[in-house]
């Protein structure tokens, strides 16, 4: 099953999450931004830090790959982590461990200033993938590495999602600051 939302749809809904997160930007101090309750516990700034990478360096970048068709495949499906993703369009409620063979170093994050311009590029970049992923036949897929095979309309999708999940994360972290 895949994503009954238009890209211009889900761009739309990315960009009024992304601005949230810029908006907040505002409301953190930098001792606030840079604190981390547990040594497992991310801080405000990682956890900007793990969007901005993620957003480039996955979800864009595998995008581009399902576009340009390179490095992927033509077909393959989406395992059962990936059909519920689709389904139910959000990632589990639930706090999600970054499997060990795609997890990199522990995030170090920026200062808050350098989160505008850099979430600001996020939306320009989505904004510049719809129509191409609109006139895309979803046929060329590159794997996820935990929802399976995925095509340029459902990373782009991911994207959104993945930013949405996070806010639950963000709430929890306000709550340990503000």
């Amino acid at each position: 099953m895949t994503s009954q939302q238009t890209p211009a749809e889900i761009f739309e809904k990315l960009e009024k999450i992304i601005q949230g997160y810029i908006l907040a930007l505002d409301g953190y101090t930098d001792e606030q931004f840079a604190y981390k309750s547990a040594d497992d516990v991310w801080s405000l700034g990682q956890m900007y830090e793990h969007l901005y990478l993620s957003a480039n360096f996955f979800f864009f970048a595998n995008t581009l790959r399902c576009l340009e068709q390179r490095k992927g495949q033509l077909g393959g499906e989406k395992n059962q982590y990936g059909d519920n993703l689709f389904i139910y369009n959000r990632f589990p409620p639930i706090k999600v461990k970054i499997p060990e063979a795609v997890r990199g170093p522990e995030p170090v994050a920026k200062t808050r200033e350098e989160y505008r311009p850099l979430f600001e590029k996020i939306v320009d970049d989505a904004q510049k993938l719809i129509e191409p992923i609109t006139k895309d036949a979803g046929e060329y897929k590159f794997n996820h590495p935990v929802f399976g095979w995925l095509n340029a309309h459902e990373w782009f999708h991911n994207l959104e999602m993945h930013h949405r999940h996070h806010l639950r994360q963000q709430k929890e972290l306000e709550s340990l600051v503000l």
